[in-house]
């Protein structure tokens, strides 16, 4: 068993895409799957990108605005996920402070109807 903090991580800058205020800390790799600790601050965004493979995007802290194809931006806050396949142009803006885990692999669970 490890356990792994992630106060205090600085992670990389990210600045593809025209990003701003965004930094990603990779926690695990494999051929298969990829999770990253993503931070946006506020007034932040991930610029507008193509998924490289199907996305989740699990936002544990704060508020933010998420964009796909479709032009429509839809708010998301802590206890909310995301799902982009793989292709799909989507950016991701921080209203507040927002922390998220980005899950990518090769298959994402359905969206369940609550």
């Amino acid at each position: 068993m490890e356990i792994l903090s992630f106060d205090g991580l600085a992670g990389r800058p990210v600045e593809a895409f025209g990003s701003v205020g965004v930094t990603a800390q990779a926690v695990f790799r494999s051929e298969a799957v990829g999770v990253t600790v993503l931070r946006v601050a506020a007034g932040g965004e991930v610029g507008r990108h193509p998924a490289p493979v199907d996305q989740l995007l699990v936002v544990m802290q704060g508020h933010g605005v998420v964009q796909a194809d479709d032009g429509d931006g839809e708010s998301v806050r802590a206890g909310q996920a995301v799902v982009w396949r793989a292709g799909e142009e989507h950016t991701t803006r921080a209203v507040d402070d927002l922390t998220a885990v980005v899950i990518e692999l090769a298959a994402t669970p359905q969206s369940r109807q609550q």
